[in-house]
């Protein structure tokens, strides 16, 4: 059956103008298309090969660890970007403050992908992904729009033909942004992986009177407002990812990537228009759980007493 409850249809490669409506109407309620689905069913039941960003030693390693690489799976989502409505006056004094719209559209367009993602691996009756790379950014196509991808390959703990053609459960496949060989670390140590906790915050920073002036003068001088941006943004994305981490009763969050930027714009319009720093700020990371009954063994030494004498 599929997505939306109806008989998955037999056709050729290529969807007919009916099937593309249907997509549509999946892409715009969060879904995959109809021919994405289809593919990924097809390599679930088996038929055809699979492919995957795995290298070679990641793939043996798989197999060392008891998983199978089922296939490459993506999310992605174009997003359009909403007016920021609220925008604060300020006549000499420095302010900063979250952009909302922003901020809800980089989060919102994340999710998106990564719910496809899951969605993905869920066809082909994954239990996790591994290796999710991510990659985001504005597009010039329209303006506004903002683009989020994410790649990874979908692996299964056992045999390729264990439960073949039928779907994983849904919503417990565990996303992770961590690589094969680390996945192996944490695996070997007893250490459970949950899954990718991410979030990014927005901020729109004016300088007081007083530092834009300090720009004119010829000598060392910290911009007190722009660094206090730059720590408001993190402590927001980072608030944000240790909640998201709680609620999935994660006891820490490894591999965290952190980025930022920071360059001048205008917000506002006409009289109201006002010239900043447009700061941003984002961490992305795989939530784990450490058991409290792990026990690591401090390594040995080893002395060789045997003769060297050839």
């Amino acid at each position: 059956m599929s997505e939306a409850g109806a008989p998955e249809p037999d056709a050729a490669p290529g969807e007919t103008e009916e099937e593309q409506r249907r997509s549509l109407e999946r892409v715009q309620r969060g879904g995959i298309p109809l021919g994405a689905e289809r593919r990924l069913r097809e390599l679930s039941a088996g038929r055809g090969a699979f492919t995957s960003d795995l290298s070679v030693g990641s793939y043996a390693l798989c197999h060392e660890l008891g998983l199978t690489p089922l296939a490459q799976v993506m999310g992605s989502s174009i997003y359009q970007v909403g007016y920021q409505s609220t925008v604060p006056m300020s006549y000499g004094a420095g302010f900063m403050f979250e952009l909302d719209a922003l901020t809800r559209a980089w989060n919102e367009v994340r999710d998106l992908a990564f719910g496809r993602l899951a969605q993905e691996a869920e066809h082909v009756g994954a239990d996790a992904v591994v290796g999710v790379q991510i990659a985001s950014g504005a597009r010039e196509f329209t303006e506004g729009a903002i683009e989020c991808v994410v790649i990874g390959t979908a692996v299964r703990s056992g045999p390729r033909d264990r439960d073949a053609g039928r779907p994983g459960k849904r919503g417990h496949q565990v996303l992770t942004e961590l690589s094969v060989p680390d996945y192996a670390k944490l695996h070997r140590a007893g250490i459970e992986t949950l899954g990718v906790v991410a979030w990014t915050s927005v901020f729109f920073v004016q300088a007081s009177y007083q530092t834009q002036m300090l720009s004119g003068f010829a000598r060392n001088q910290e911009l007190p407002e722009y660094t206090q941006g730059i720590y408001q943004a993190r402590e927001s994305v980072m608030a944000q990812v240790s909640s998201q981490a709680r609620r999935l009763g994660a006891t820490g969050v490894v591999g965290v990537r952190i980025g930022h930027s920071a360059n001048r714009t205008n917000v506002g319009a006409g009289p109201y228009q006002q010239g900043g720093l447009l700061v941003s700020f984002n961490a992305i990371g795989t939530a784990i759980r450490e058991s409290a009954g792990n026990e690591f063994t401090a390594p040995k030494m080893t002395i060789d007493l045997t003769e060297g004498d050839g």
